[in-house]
Order: C-alpha cells, then sequence, then structure tokens
C-alpha cells in the first residue's frame, strides 16, 4: 500500500523530526531540518491516512538534485512509500542534469530500491558514515540516475 506523496514545509517538521530519530542513525536535528527548508530544501511526504510516515528530503544545486534524506518510519516499511516518494521524485525533477545520493554501503534494501528507479552506483566514499554500534566508519555508496540523456 502507497501512501499520498506531496510538497511540504514548516508545519511538517514534528512528524519530520520523529521519523529521522527512529529512522536514520545520522538524523538532523530538528532546528538544522527547519533551517534546511528556510534555505531552499524540497520536502515530500508521505501519509498514511492523516499520519506522516515517510519523507524525502532534497537540494537542487545547479542542475543536479540531491537526495539528502529519505526515511519510512520502521513500522510502516515495505509498504511502497520510499519508492513513490522517489518516483514522485523523479517526475518532479524530470527537467534536471541528474539526481544524486550517498547511501550506506551495507543498506542493500535501499540500494536495490535506487536501482529499480534507474539509479547507478558511480563511486564510493570511505568512512563516510560515522561509527556506531560498535561498529567501524562505513563507506558510502555514490548512486546517481541521468535525467537527460
Amino acid at each position: 500500500m502507497t501512501g499520498v506523496v506531496e510538497i511540504a514545509g514548516e508545519e511538517a517538521l514534528d512528524a519530520v523530526d520523529t521519523i529521522a530519530r527512529a529512522a536514520l542513525p545520522e538524523h538532523w536535528q530538528r532546528q538544522a531540518l527547519q533551517q534546511a527548508l528556510r534555505n531552499g530544501y524540497e520536502l515530500r511526504i508521505c501519509r498514511d491516512g492523516t499520519n506522516i510516515v515517510a519523507y524525502l528530503l532534497s537540494q537542487d544545486i545547479v542542475d543536479e538534485t540531491h537526495i539528502m534524506q529519505l526515511a519510512v518510519l520502521p513500522a510502516c516499511r515495505r509498504r511502497g512509500m520510499a519508492l513513490a516518494l522517489t518516483q514522485q521524485l523523479l517526475r518532479d525533477k524530470h527537467h534536471m542534469r541528474a539526481i544524486c545520493l550517498e547511501v550506506r554501503a551495507s543498506n542493500q534494501a535501499a540500494q536495490a530500491l535506487y536501482a529499480r528507479c534507474g539509479f547507478v552506483r558511480v563511486a564510493q566514499r570511505p568512512g563516510y558514515y560515522a561509527a556506531r554500534n560498535g561498529l567501524p566508519r562505513e563507506d558510502a555508496v555514490i548512486m546517481q540516475k541521468l535525467m537527460q540523456e
């Protein structure tokens, strides 16, 4: 079941902050999310009924869009919400040259989702993610989808 995707602003920050804390090891603080929106980042949210349960935060830089964060409440995963958010971003950003992102090397589910949407692995950034839970720093896989070929 996929939810409804919509563009949101600061009114969604409480829900986004809750999702980020539950889903992302390196979540941004609420103030950082608020400042990002004030600096022109775009926030797409996905609802399950009336509740916001997933979001995608992106930033346009010249002719590229960077996916900064994509998160789904753990209890709501595997329902197509991350796919719906990503596909809506691709439709909205069809005019951009490329869409880029970084993802944990160990996050095979996210990499599979992005590959399903046409992203390809273009590089690896060693030690990008901080050490956690007694594990060493982790590499980031850089993925990209060229929009205008």
